[in-house]
């Protein structure tokens, strides 16, 4: 590189060395300027909060022992209640298996009593057809009987053989 291009080079970075350091001065200065706006703004909101937090201060100053108290308090009623459920959880579950029990107790005597009841009403149902059967059937044999007396006919014994040997 010759002489003068370097000259050249060295004088655009000592120019653009110069552009960034007055486009940062004009940056810290503008940010000045927010933050003192800022200020000026948050000033007075501080001023008026400041008696609020010196009371709030003040309530839990005298008040922590009062705090710690009742959060003691409600440790122990917490204890309590998870105690008490506890309790009533096995209350529950013992209930549940007495109930299971009972209700396996119900369902044994319930198949025994329906297996009785069909059990009597077989017995029933075959003590009435017996009788009827045995009725019906002496009256189909004096049906028969009239109905022979009445035709005054007398089957051949030809024809009692072939009916037989039918049947067989």
């Amino acid at each position: 590189m010759s002489e003068d291009v370097f000259r050249w080079v060295i004088t655009i970075a000592v120019f653009l060395a110069v552009v960034a350091f007055a486009l940062q001065a004009f940056v810290v200065f503008a940010m000045y300027r927010v933050t003192k706006t800022t200020q000026d703004k948050l000033l007075p909101v501080v001023e008026a909060l400041t008696p609020i937090l010196a009371t709030v201060r003040r309530l839990v100053d005298e008040n922590s022992t009062k705090f710690s108290q009742m959060t003691t308090e409600a440790t122990q009623i917490v204890k309590t209640l998870h105690e008490h459920v506890d309790r009533l959880g096995e209350v529950v579950k013992e209930a549940s298996d007495r109930a299971r029990a009972q209700v396996a107790r119900i369902d044994g005597a319930l198949d025994v009593t329906i297996e009785q009841v069909q059990q009597a009403s077989e017995n029933v149902r075959s003590a009435i057809l017996k009788p009827v059967k045995q009725v019906d059937g002496i009256m189909h044999g004096i049906r028969a009987a009239l109905s022979v007396v009445a035709h005054s006919r007398r089957e051949s014994v030809d024809q009692a053989t072939q009916d037989e040997e039918m049947f067989i």
